[in-house]
Order: C-alpha cells, then sequence, then structure tokens
C-alpha cells in the first residue's frame, strides 16, 4: 500500500509535532491530548490487516513516548495501551479499531478521574485563610483554587510569573475570574515573600522512585526558599506520573531558545531548559488520588484497572 504509508506517515508527522512542541499543556493534559491522537490515527491509518494496525499505532505511541520522555503521565499511558494492543489481534479490523479506541477512551477516563481525586485530596486538607505560593499554571493547583471557589472557602495565593511561556499571566486572569486575591511576582522575588506563605504547591511532571520530583523549571528554587523559611512544600502529582526511575537518569526538557528574545552574540550560549528536578529532602507532603501521605513510601498506589 505505498499511497497508504505515505498518508501514514504524514499524519504521524503532524502529530508528533504536536507533542513534542506542546510546552504550555500540563502532564495529564499532553497524555490525553496523544491519546486522542492516537484514537484519530486508530480511524485514519491506512492498513489491511489487524498486524499492521497493532504496528503502526505502536510505532506511533513509542515515537511520542520518545518525544517527551520526562512527562511520566504519557510514558506510563502509553506504554499501558500499547501493552494492551494484543488483545485486539484475534478480531477483524473493523473490531480491532473500535477496541484500540475504546481503551484509549478508558484512559483518558482514568486519567482526568485521577487528576480530579488528587485534586480532592489536596483541597481537603486547605484551611481557611491559607495563603498559597504557586509557580505559573498547573491544572492540578488550579482545580484546588476552583475548589475553594466553589465551596467558598477563603484563599490567597501568591503568583511566580513561570519564565520564559510566563504561564502565572494565565493563572492570575483565572484566579481574577474567581475573585481570589492574589499577588503576581517574579521568581526573583520568591525568597523575598516567602514568608508571606502558608503554603506552596506544585504540580509534577513525574515522581521519581525515591519521590524526587520533576517539574517546571524554577520549581527547586521555590522548595529551597519554602524550606528556608518553614513553609511546606506540596507536590500535587497523580499516581499516572509515578515512575521507577532514578534522580539522576531524568533527562531534563531544553526547549527552543527563541522564547529567550537574545539576539546571536558570539561566545554566547543560550539555554532554555524546562523542567527541574525537587529532591524528596524538600517535599513536606505528596499528593495523589489515594491521599496524602508524608512520607513518600507510604504513598497509596492501587493498581489500575486492566483496559480489556
Amino acid at each position: 500500500m505505498p499511497g497508504g504509508r505515505s498518508v501514514n506517515q504524514d499524519f504521524k508527522t503532524r502529530r508528533l509535532r504536536a507533542v513534542a512542541e506542546d510546552v504550555r499543556s500540563g502532564a495529564t493534559s499532553l497524555a490525553c491530548k496523544a491519546l486522542e491522537d492516537l484514537i484519530d490515527y486508530t480511524d485514519a491509518v491506512k492498513v489491511d490487516e489487524v498486524t499492521e494496525l497493532i504496528n503502526e499505532l505502536r510505532d506511533l505511541a513509542s515515537q511520542m513516548q520518545l518525544a517527551r520522555p520526562a512527562q511520566a503521565a504519557l510514558q506510563n499511558a502509553l506504554e499501558r495501551w500499547m501493552e494492551a494492543l494484543a488483545s485486539v489481534s484475534p478480531l477483524e479490523l473493523p473490531q480491532a479499531r473500535r477496541k484500540t479506541a475504546a481503551m484509549a477512551d478508558r484512559l483518558i477516563e482514568e486519567l482526568r478521574l485521577a487528576q480530579s481525586g488528587t485534586i480532592e485530596a489536596a483541597f481537603s486538607l486547605i484551611s481557611e485563610g491559607t495563603r498559597i505560593m504557586v509557580l505559573g499554571m498547573s491544572a492540578q493547583v488550579l482545580g484546588v483554587f476552583n475548589a475553594c471557589h466553589q465551596s467558598g472557602r477563603k484563599v490567597e495565593a501568591i503568583i511566580c510569573e513561570a519564565r520564559p511561556g510566563m504561564e502565572g499571566r494565565k493563572m492570575a486572569r483565572a484566579l481574577n475570574k474567581m475573585a481570589i486575591s492574589a499577588q503576581f511576582i517574579s521568581e526573583a522575588q520568591i525568597p523575598a515573600l516567602m514568608s508571606e506563605a502558608d503554603l506552596v504547591i506544585t504540580g509534577a511532571c513525574q515522581v521519581c522512585h525515591d519521590g524526587s520530583v520533576v517539574a517546571k523549571v524554577g520549581s527547586r528554587l521555590l522548595a529551597l526558599a519554602a524550606q528556608d523559611a518553614a513553609v511546606p512544600f506540596w507536590v500535587l502529582a497523580e499516581s499516572f506520573k509515578h515512575s521507577v526511575c532514578a534522580p539522576d537518569a531524568v533527562e531534563m526538557e531544553e526547549m527552543p531558545v527563541d522564547e529567550l528574545y537574545l539576539d546571536p552574540l558570539a561566545g554566547i550560549q543560550v539555554r532554555n531548559i524546562y523542567t527541574d528536578l525537587v529532591p524528596a529532602r524538600l517535599v513536606s507532603r505528596w499528593v495523589n488520588e489515594q491521599g496524602a501521605q508524608t512520607d513518600f513510601r507510604s504513598l497509596s498506589l492501587e493498581p489500575q484497572l486492566p483496559l480489556l
């Protein structure tokens, strides 16, 4: 199927570019978008046999994983989906397409339920009047603020702008719509204003096997400042973001340098690193959909349901 191969490759190239360049979506959203792309490919891929279908889907999913190695939710969700693809081998092609799409839909639902469960677990621990410092935009963190807003629980925020993407502006606009009182600051002001915070909460790209956290760059500085001021530092990361990876094996994400707006200068190397590693010793509490623990080893990770 020569023409089919061209169509398939064009589709994969577009979707891989979208995954690689999506630096604004949170980790869970990125995983859901990738699964939605795979559902589209399940329907659109030009193949004659189920074996070809499985091979094409596994190829695209594995390339998506390689495009964003630090995003554990993406890695884990796609790995589960690829493992389950073997179950469609005995089916006819139309049934195989439907089942692979249904399994991806099931995973998207699980990802979203895990995220909402994590938000609920964190919300249950936040008291009236708490002033929370955050870095940029996180779906989980925004969800906690929204839960406070919906319940009438008054909280305040200190929002760090989160260069170079300035995601903090999006968080500030969202909290403004909720009438949540907030300060908006640069990262350089974190140490000066940390004493005004009661709590720091952050999302995560990945939680390593020892509890160390891969998160938005600047998170380690935030955690160090929190420890110095004796302010609790919470990490909100559903179980899909947990990995067996060792901290020293994590590949930090580095993005194009044009976001930094510096004209080329002889002898000047520009770096645009997007992720940070926060050591477990700086984390006060880990929160996922199963609850919250101050000892990472005690965090409950229930087995996920099969996709069959």
